[in-house]
């Protein structure tokens, strides 16, 4: 069926990247919004958009019957889901064309199909793809415990609904089985909602392989070549590059033929991936296929040239595919980093807020929504934006990425932008040796990967926090009069050490006197003093921020400040962004270990309350679990002793600092 006028069922980085092709290809397009999303740009992007939902926006976008209405006012006769929300949703699909519409993806028999791990994994055997050896139908304790008895442990769970990397739990030992098995259940609930998990062996120190396929209605199946995903934290990808440097011609050519023969048994039409693991011996099994329009694709479209939603939108309507299999061609090498608003310091936990100055950087290709004084909410993903490199090898791509990264300002949310740029630099990553594991066997407090603030960031810190940019511009240095204050680096929370600043005037101008104290030591101890010269201050604001340029001893540099509100200010130092905080006196951040207070790490919504006051509990019991940006996680108790008072239920909606819970110490009830 042809058609004019498409819909796009999505918001952010995905619903710009598919308007974008849509307009391209002669398109009118129409967006659809919650409350939430009212300014998001990809509402004026679009020709139209459509209002479909308050806030919780998450589920508004998952209002099936306000899309297709939305279809019917504005005249669209298709639409294109993106990924997440209803895009994997066969019942949706299924309403999409019995309402007359097209619905740009595989028909809503496939999507069932594939959709449930258990009935995907069942077909894969039967078209002969090799699968990893596991259960499913396990629905109780019981039977999960006898099926993982029967496969051996190690044993991971996953969400038979789903995927994504939630409701996933790798068990190694029989006793944690079971509160795994109850994790994994919720978690899967909540996000697809059904809670059926299936259980298969977990194949440790393996790649994460997917290949891209491309079929028409006409019988004409594509492999477009793999992509290595194994870049990952907590099984959701983080890093994702075309080719794969684990697979050689040979190989890529056996996996292909597999993720063909695959679609060809399941009458597959349109864009879609099969997901593998490959194992040391270069054994690959089947995991999954997702029926949509990967986060990835990109790096796809770099090394093939072809535009998948282009694509995808062809075949909707009836094309047929204009190039054959001997046509597809690999050139060059694409990285894919998938900006989150997360810290990788504290658990990867997801962050919210307001981004004070986002800039993304030139000469790669970015995707994203982002824009100067957004709101990050926290009912979506954690993901706000992709930075994509291509290159002749795979050496020139990190090579401009790593260097992109560095170009990139985000200030106002901790991301892990800092942290992807030192993935692309570390050893294992630059040889090519990841594996799924690879992050889970790194100790992220190494200072690898935690860098402390440069001369040139604790400088900018001290002269804004301390007013002394413009008396330091204005004349000689003598008119600061020995200038002193406090600063703390707030972005290593805890572990942040408090930094004495002095400004005063030397042989040669200003000079920058900065003595250190770690969290617990007392004035005197742990004591590193620096002393820096300082000269060619230059500050212009700019919108959205400002950018201070500075010369210490000689090396200039011009680094991005934004102020968020009194005595705190956000400077982007390279890859990294430092938040510091002015003290009028230093408290050791240890000073009330032992504290029973509980607070909430994160916005989010309570989802289960598992103790109650008057409870004795030990401590990391968890006790209260949480969700915000489709993640999970367990508050644990900070000590032992007793549950003193609850101040939170089931459903509550929670904001970061929040007091969840008090505990009465055991250690505070003893007696000398």
């Amino acid at each position: 069926m042809r058609f004019d006028t498409l819909l796009v069922a999505n918001r952010g980085e995905i619903a710009l990247r598919i308007l974008r092709t849509a307009r391209r290809m002669g398109l009118r397009t129409v967006a659809v919004y919650s409350d939430a999303d009212a300014h998001g740009p990809h509402v004026r992007a679009a020709d139209m958009a459509v209002h479909i939902g308050p806030t919780p926006a998450d589920q508004s976008y998952r209002n099936g019957a306000a899309l297709i209405e939305a279809c019917r006012r504005t005249g669209a006769q298709a639409i294109h889901p993106g990924y997440g929300f209803l895009s994997e949703n066969a019942e949706f699909a299924q309403a999409v064309a019995d309402a007359g519409l097209v619905f740009v993806g595989p028909s809503a028999r496939v999507i069932a199909l594939m959709g449930n791990k258990a009935q995907a994994k069942q077909a894969m055997q039967a078209a002969g793809v090799p699968t990893v050896p596991g259960e499913q139908g396990c629905a109780t304790q019981e039977q999960i415990a006898a099926a993982a008895r029967r496969i051996g442990f190690p044993v991971i769970l996953k969400a038979a609904a789903g995927g994504g990397g939630r409701g996933m739990r790798v068990v190694r030992e029989a006793g944690d089985l079971a509160e795994m098995f109850r994790q994994a259940q919720s978690e899967a609930a909540g996000a697809f909602g059904s809670g059926e998990i299936i259980i298969e062996r977990a194949i440790e120190r393996g790649r994460h392989i997917e290949v891209q396929v491309l079929c028409d209605e006409h019988g004409r199946c594509l492999h477009l070549g793999e992509r290595d995903c194994s870049t990952q934290r907590r099984f959701q990808k983080l890093i994702e590059e075309a080719p794969s440097p684990a697979v050689d011609a040979p190989l890529r050519e056996a996996m292909g033929q597999v993720a063909r023969q695959a679609c060809e048994a399941i009458g597959y039409t349109g864009v879609g991936t099969l997901e593998f693991l490959l194992d040391d011996q270069k054994r690959f099994y089947f995991m999954e296929m997702n029926t949509r329009l990967q986060v990835e694709h990109g790096v796809t479209e770099l090394v093939t040239g072809l535009d998948l939603v282009e694509q995808q939108i062809r075949v909707a309507q009836g094309e047929a595919l204009t190039f054959g299999q001997q046509d597809v061609r690999l050139k060059g090498h694409a990285i894919e980093l998938r900006l989150c608003a997360e810290d990788p310091w504290a658990g990867f936990l997801p962050q919210v807020g307001t981004v004070g100055e986002w800039q993304a950087p030139a000469g790669i290709r970015t995707d994203s929504a982002l824009a100067s004084g957004m709101a990050i909410s926290p009912f979506y993903d954690s993901m706000v934006a992709k930075l994509m490199a291509w290159g002749e090898s795979r050496e020139a791509c990190i090579a401009q990425l790593a260097r992109a990264c560095e170009r990139t300002t985000a200030l106002g949310v901790r991301t892990n932008l800092g942290f992807l740029a030192r993935c692309l630099r570390h050893p294992r990553f630059a040889q090519g040796q990841v594996t799924t594991d690879f992050l889970a066997q790194e100790d992220l407090q190494q200072p690898f990967w935690r860098r402390a603030p440069s001369a040139h960031a604790l400088a900018a810190a001290a002269l804004v926090l301390g007013g002394a940019v413009k008396t330091a511009m204005a004349g000689p240095a003598e008119r600061l009069g020995g200038r002193s204050l406090w600063l703390r680096d707030a972005t290593a929370g805890a572990d942040g050490k408090a930094v004495q600043c002095t400004l005063a005037s030397g042989a040669a101008g200003l000079v920058l006197q900065c003595s250190e104290r770690a969290p617990g030591k007392a004035a005197a101890e742990d004591a590193q003093a620096s002393s820096w010269q300082i000269a060619h201050l230059r500050w212009h604001d700019e919108a959205g921020g400002a950018r201070l340029g500075l010369a210490i001893d000689g090396i200039y540099r011009e680094l991005a400040c934004w102020q968020e509100a009194a005595g705190r200010l956000w400077v982007q130092d390279g890859a990294d962004a430092f938040v510091f905080e002015r003290v009028e006196r230093f408290e050791a951040a240890g000073a009330r270990q032992g504290s029973g207070l509980l607070r909430a790490p994160m916005s989010g919504r309570v989802i289960a309350v598992l103790a109650g006051e008057g409870q004795s509990v030990a401590q990391g019991d968890p006790l209260v679990v949480i969700e915000s940006m489709k993640m999970e996680m367990p508050l644990a108790a900070p000590c032992a002793g007793r549950i003193a008072r609850l101040h939170v239920g089931e459903g509550q909606q929670l904001d970061a600092g929040q007091a969840v819970l008090e505990v009465d110490s055991e250690e505070e009830k003893e007696t000398p």
